[in-house]
């Protein structure tokens, strides 16, 4: 557990010399977090709440930790007996309607403090406990530095991605570091989500639309001369060292981008469809969610003080530090990216297991022969 709060409370007593007054003006709110230790939004958290504290002039006391089995039953402990106020805790973490309140609630009473109800959060009897925080999410990623070196904009659209590949393939620039021979799974995923209506996503009109617009880029020369002779860690390398534009992936290069000191020329951007409609669904699934106990929400104090953190942690700022480990460009765009979500398509090897393997297997050979 890290007190960093209780610190900061006792050296402002020191200073103000009040307290017994300043005792009785706070409220002191007990968390539970993933973000802590190796986790990339440790120290963003930590400067989040601290802001908080100056602001409110409450406290928290926090128990961020590794989310396994202990931490987990040190969380179930303390919320029976009515002591954890705010969680940030894994989709199917088992905490129940009893112990914790449901985004219908939450909602109702502050309209505006950024929570979110998912259906792919629903429980068993239909009730939403968690607003997400996190997702598993997959989505383009661009180096911005990479096309402004060659005089172009970032796409925003299917359309608009065909014609940059192609620009930067004219120029010698590896436009998609993506390997189709290795670890396509991605790339398959996000070209379904382009190639039909999104309520369409992992039927077969998604599917052939999967293949018309990885035709489309490979005709473009988005994926260099020979997609099938690189390794997917090869490519990534060539997306990470600057020498490729663009890459399809998941949430986990974000943390390798900000690692490899990239954080301020990479974003990420969800593109319009081939119908030329926006996708505000993510492809993935939520990871984690927020939530405040019962305990908190039948205390006015707490519930006043917890609705002020909540609505901290889920703005835009809140979440890009939250999502990207740092208030970066690359954190500000996944913030949008999950903060504008309605919805998560999950993924086409989920929805259809045992189709997937023989489908993915026809696509690839299908583009080879291109």
């Amino acid at each position: 557990m890290r007190k960093k709060g209780m610190v900061w409370f006792a050296a402002l007593l020191v200073m103000m010399g009040l307290a017994g007054c300043a005792a009785a003006a706070g409220v002191t709110l007990r968390t539970f977090t993933p973000f802590a230790d190796m986790d990339l939004a440790a120290q963003s958290y930590m400067d989040l709440i601290t802001a908080w504290e100056t602001e409110s002039g409450n406290l928290v006391e926090d128990y961020s930790g590794l989310t396994d089995e202990a931490w987990m039953e040190q969380l179930r402990a303390m919320t029976a007996d009515g002591q954890v106020d705010l969680v940030v805790v894994p989709v199917g973490s088992g905490l129940t309607g009893s112990e914790l309140v449901n985004v219908e609630e939450l909602l109702a009473v502050a309209p505006d403090c950024g929570a979110r109800r998912m259906d792919a959060m629903m429980e068993a009897d239909g009730t939403v406990l968690l607003t997400p925080v996190r997702f598993n999410w997959e989505a383009l990623y661009i180096n911005t530095d990479v096309l402004e070196a060659k005089g172009l904009s970032a796409p925003t659209t299917y359309e608009e991605l065909v014609s940059v590949c192609s620009a930067l393939a004219q120029e010698g620039v590896l436009p998609l570091a993506n390997a189709l021979g290795d670890w396509a799974e991605i790339v398959l995923d996000c070209a379904a989500l382009l190639g039909a209506p999104a309520d369409q996503y992992g039927q077969q009109a998604s599917l052939d639309g999967a293949q018309a617009v990885l035709t489309a880029l490979m005709q473009a020369g988005a994926f260099g001369t020979d997609p099938w002779g690189v390794t997917d860690a090869d490519a990534q390398d060539a997306f990470l060292s600057g020498q490729a534009a663009m890459r399809f992936d998941s949430e986990g290069l974000a943390q390798m981008a900000t690692a490899a000191g990239r954080q301020d020329s990479v974003t990420v951007v969800s593109l319009a469809g081939t119908d030329g409609q926006a996708r505000t669904a993510v492809v993935g699934v939520p990871s984690f969610g927020l939530a405040l106990t019962q305990a908190c929400w039948q205390d006015e104090a707490r519930r006043e003080a917890a609705l002020s953190l909540v609505t901290k942690m889920l703005s835009q700022e809140g979440l890009a530090s939250l999502a990207g480990g740092s208030q970066s460009r690359l954190g500000e765009s996944i913030a949008q990216l999950t903060a504008s979500a309605t919805g998560c398509t999950g993924l086409l090897y989920d929805l259809n297991p045992d189709g997937f393997e023989s489908w993915a297997q026809g696509v690839i050979d299908a583009l080879r022969s291109l």
